[in-house]
């Protein structure tokens, strides 16, 4: 299965949005909202397995892991995403394209919980950090912060904006020639979300967000082959893709994890404490992130 890299993150922002549409209003455990997230995160896998050589990873984008993690039960909890920053704060262009991804994920997790105040100002970041990064013609072209603003009241066409503004921001950096910036912006992206399903995790202990933060593991290894090809293109990105190393390295070692058996239809569950253990390695990789 190969997809190219661009076309893959805006057929699943797009996917995104559809299930979204479709699940909005329902209970979060709906077992369509379940299915759908098990179809695409099990499909990303299978390409995250694909020979190293391989350039045509799919990764997801943050409004799809948000989404994923809702479908399994994960509700909003405040002080759980970054505090808000200047753009101007990051000074190397790195730390904008890592903390863009992050400030990414905690709009798509702010939107999908109705939490419209946050979800602007998270947005005004991400724009700051876009005109830092030299496509903040990106929102000016479509005016998204206006769209934005007019549909404060409507969780589906907020979604649905946020996966338009990915797919444009993906189409600008192809022709550009920079997808390396989005590589490094999903890796902040993947961290911030899997920080804020381990810390929901910690304090409801469900058991389907349990399962998606097993799932995303494999996400990472797609990740890491995709760093591994850009990193000519920034200094940083050998030292990023060491770090989520550790953190692989740390979930390889659980004894479920180790005696999995890769054939298996149903997800690797992880004991509470490794839970706890790999959710910690992640956090101080985050706080790292957004103390740059």
């Amino acid at each position: 299965m190969r997809i190219n890299y661009l076309k893959s993150i805006v057929c699943v922002s797009a996917l995104a949005s559809v299930a979204l549409l479709s699940c909005h209003g329902n209970n979060s455990n709906s077992a369509n909202g379940q299915n759908g997230a098990d179809t695409l995160t099990k499909a990303t896998a299978k390409v995250a397995d694909a020979d190293q050589d391989s350039e045509t990873y799919l990764l997801p984008s943050p409004l799809q892991i948000a989404s994923i993690f809702k479908n399994s039960g994960l509700t909003y909890m405040p002080g759980v995403t970054a505090p808000f920053k200047d753009a101007a704060a990051f000074s190397s262009q790195f730390d904008r394209a890592l903390n863009m991804g992050v400030y990414s994920a905690d709009l798509s997790y702010c939107i999908l919980n109705k939490q419209t105040d946050d979800a602007v100002k998270y947005l005004n970041i991400v724009k700051g950090l876009s005109d830092k990064l030299g496509f903040g013609s990106v929102f000016e072209s479509n005016a998204f912060l206006t769209r934005f603003q007019s549909n404060m009241n409507s969780t589906d066409s907020l979604a649905s904006l946020i996966a338009e503004l990915q797919m444009e921001t993906d189409t600008y950096l192809e022709n550009n020639k920079e997808k390396y910036i989005g590589v490094i912006a999903f890796a902040g992206a993947w961290v911030e979300s899997m920080n804020t399903g381990n810390a929901v995790y910690e304090k409801q202990k469900s058991t389907g967000v349990s399962s998606r933060i097993s799932e995303q593991m494999n996400i990472l290894e797609g990740l890491v082959k995709l760093l591994n090809k850009y990193q000519a293109s920034d200094k940083n990105i050998a030292g990023l893709m060491a770090q989520l190393k550790d953190i692989k390295t740390t979930y390889s070692g659980f004894d479920e994890v180790k005696s999995y058996n890769p054939d298996s239809e149903q997800p690797i569950s992880l004991t509470p404490d490794h839970v706890t253990e790999l959710g910690k390695a992640i956090q101080t990789l985050r706080s790292k992130f957004i103390a740059s």
